[in-house]
């Protein structure tokens, strides 16, 4: 192995070279301290970075062995480190003038904290993997710039956030048991019956519509109402008291602007732990939780909706429902059953993602048009089956559906962001003055779960460059060969590096599909992989910019593949 000495004198040979000559620092370099390795380097490295990686050893990092263990320990340490190593990075640009470059990137994480390949734990290193811009003086190679890079920031960020005297140890300690915490909160729900958790002062609204930080205003604190009031004990922090949204049927109501849909929002991304101080890090949710949203125009393959729309009539197999541009009502049929396909114990829903044919038919509706007429189910008919034939729970969001008392477990109104209890009050409503309205049965939802079986040649890659092909300019995309597949209102998707890594992903479903049976089967196979042998499993190279997403995230983008083919 060459060392830093070496690295030197290369750079200085390259001087004032074409910045293809960039190209000969590929390789690995002893830092005594650490090994920082040169993946690749561009052609045109003005345009694309270079990736690198450096590697510190247990020994000389000397962080404390229960840092890293156990997973939950070692995901909130992961991410901690990434974020400190991007911190310093933005501190050590190279600013020589008339350069171009000089700066480090590391793919940094969002609000949530998610593993992800921008740091790795080997047997006895901590791996970072990041990228960074080689430096340019008038389209040449300028070594004097490029030798502050590569010998001076990268090793002082590498030393200021990876040696464990040189962190702070209180804030490392603060992301990893926040991290334990949340899954101890999670791992606690099913014992309590519970289906989710909002602790108190949790904040839950965020700065902006493009902005997930939470909104600074201490009166959106939340304090859960006694009557739902749960404590639960953590590892860390202790007793900690909330509101514990029963299993069942949950009613979220209340009028505009009050908060319903940050709570349902909150809650939707409660599958995932949140940084300290984001507000929602003690918002959790079952793991399989599912949030349905209309998607007017989105692709629809062979799924049977007959629970939703009967028989359907005028020659539409309802059964083997497909259809290139789906109406709001057949996307929100299609992404439940999609959803309950791969598996789910928990739906939300929210009137403002929600056909209004989709929320219910009341009496006067029911008296004007009969159920012969209008085979059509809704969520008021379908959620009771799903509760007591599937177990599946449902929190739905909505200020106008009063009929919706007849089947709800649990009614909390939301009244400038505060949540009250108000059950007893809604039954009591409801035996006062009955809505007159007649349960109309959906169809049988569980033998309509069959588990549709795709062709495994529709998962062959087109590489052929087509001029018509959408790309959507959102960066929740998913490539796969030329073909583009817009996930941008699948809304657990929260990272765009959780795209990239199911657009890799996709290309292991094409291997794997051969040896399968359902889709649901072969999305299983892929997540157990990936939990098996790590999120590499998806790339030959040593990328950075991979971060973990679920089965359900996966079966999306499947479900919404263009070239997708049922039997």
């Amino acid at each position: 192995m060459k060392n830093k000495r070496d690295l030197r004198k290369l750079i200085q040979t390259i001087n004032e070279r074409e910045t293809d000559a960039y190209a000969e620092l590929t390789g690995e370099y002893d830092f005594s301290d650490f090994v920082l390795t040169v993946d690749y380097v561009a052609h045109d490295v003005s345009r694309v970075s270079a990736r690198m990686r450096v590697r510190v050893l247990f020994e000389a990092a000397k962080f404390p062995h229960d840092v890293f263990t156990p997973k939950s320990r070692e995901i909130g340490a992961r991410d901690f480190l990434v974020r400190s190593f991007d911190m310093r990075s933005g501190r050590y640009t190279v600013r020589a003038s008339g350069v171009k470059g000089g700066r480090i990137f590391i793919d940094r994480p969002g609000q949530e904290m998610l593993e992800s390949t921008a740091v790795v734990l080997g047997k006895t290193y901590i791996e970072v993997r990041f990228t960074a811009e080689l430096p340019v003086r008038k389209g040449k190679v300028d070594s004097s710039s490029a030798a502050e890079l590569l010998m001076e920031s990268i090793p002082r960020v590498v030393l200021e956030s990876l040696i464990f005297k040189n962190v702070d140890g209180d804030r490392l300690a603060e992301w990893i048991e926040a991290y334990e915490d949340a899954d101890a909160v999670r791992a606690q729900l099913s014992s309590h019956n519970l289906v989710a958790f909002i602790a108190d002062g949790s904040i839950l609204p965020r700065k902006g519509a493009d902005d997930p930080r939470p909104a600074e205003e201490k009166a959106h604190e939340f304090t859960a109402p006694d009557e739902l009031a749960v404590t639960l004990d953590l590892p860390n922090r202790g007793h900690v008291r909330g509101l514990g949204i029963p299993a069942g049927i949950t009613l979220l109501t209340g009028g505009r602007f009050h908060g319903k849909s940050t709570v349902l929002r909150a809650l939707e991304l409660g599958v995932y732990n949140h940084i300290p101080g984001d507000g929602r890090t003690y918002v959790i949710t079952v793991s399989d939780a599912a949030g349905i949203h209309a998607e007017t125009g989105r692709r629809i393959e062979r799924v049977n909706l007959t629970p939703f729309f009967g028989s359907g009539g005028s020659g539409i197999d309802t059964a083997n429902f497909s259809s290139e541009n789906a109406t709001a009502t057949e996307s929100i049929a299609a992404n439940i059953m999609e959803t309950l396909e791969i598996g789910s114990s928990l739906l939300l829903f929210d009137e403002d993602s929600l056909p209004a044919d989709m929320i219910v038919r009341d009496a006067r509706m029911q008296a004007l048009i009969p159920k012969d007429d209008e085979p059509s189910a809704t969520l008021i008919d379908i959620l009771p089956v799903l509760r007591d034939e599937m177990n599946v729970s449902a929190i739905i969001a909505l200020s106008g559906a009063g009929d919706y008392f007849d089947i709800a477990d649990t009614v909390i109104a939301m009244k400038r962001y505060s949540p009250v209890a108000v059950t007893a009050k809604a039954r009591k409503i409801a035996a006062d003055k009955p809505s007159g309205r007649k349960k109309e049965r959906p169809g049988d939802i569980g033998k309509c779960l069959t588990g549709r079986l795709p062709l495994e040649h529709s998962f062959e890659p087109d590489k052929t460059a087509r001029s018509d092909a959408p790309k959507p300019s959102e960066k929740m995309c998913v490539q796969y060969g030329s073909d583009f597949i817009d996930i941008s209102r699948v809304r657990q998707v929260v990272n765009p590096s959780q795209a990239r890594a199911i657009s890799r992903s996709l290309a292991l479903v094409h291997r794997l599909i051969g040896s399968s049976g359902s889709l649901g089967d072969v999305v299983k196979k892929v997540i157990n992989r990936i939990e098996t042998v790590g999120l590499d499993t998806l790339s030959s190279r040593m990328m950075g910019d991979l971060a973990m997403f679920r089965a359900h995230e996966l079966a999306a983008a499947l479900n919404r593949m263009r070239k997708l083919k049922i039997k």
